[in-house]
């Protein structure tokens, strides 16, 4: 009995072509995609240090006018529950700690509504760092996500001395 020893190329070569197709739609793809998760963050708001010539100062509420729940994006333990007592023992408003969603590598940013610009501004002051975040939301409730970048709150001396030079014209 005789062993055939032809190959039959036909299969071989059909896997390859499937798999040669499914590359170049993978990479077509991600060469092709929509930069719309880029596009649809939000951009930073800068604390201002100071009023604009001309323009009215901001006119910040008082610490216990202001409600902040506090997220540890830093994966510190605890974190999130210290600050979060830090700030209540400052007088601000503070809901139930927990983590954040995902990590986050900066200082700190905090996420407000278009009813908490003046309360994200003053609570960007106890955070040196912080990138104030808007969001949509109805509320004048702040959400405070803390990142491997932070370290401390500022010192109330250094938060007086900030609310002081913001109702103060630049120049």
């Amino acid at each position: 009995m005789a062993i055939s020893t032809a190959r039959r190329p036909l299969p071989a070569l059909v896997f390859l072509l499937a798999l040669l197709a499914v590359t170049v739609l993978v990479w077509v793809r991600v060469l092709h995609r929509s930069s719309a998760t880029t596009n649809t963050a939000p951009t930073p708001v800068p604390i201002s240090t100071c009023a604009s010539a001309g323009a009215k100062p901001l006119a910040l509420p008082a610490a216990k006018a202001v409600s902040v729940v506090v997220l540890n994006g830093a994966g510190r333990d605890q974190l999130a529950t210290t600050v979060s007592n830090q700030l209540k023992a400052r007088g601000f408003r503070t809901g139930t700690p927990a983590d954040a969603p995902s990590p986050y590598a900066g200082v700190a940013e905090v996420e407000y509504g278009r009813a908490g610009r003046a309360a994200a501004t003053l609570l960007g002051y106890y955070v040196p760092g912080a990138k104030l975040i808007p969001a949509n939301r109805a509320d004048a409730g702040l959400t405070l996500i803390l990142g491997s970048g932070y370290r401390a709150l500022a010192s109330q001396a250094a938060v007086n001395a900030a609310v002081a030079r913001a109702s103060k014209p630049c120049g």
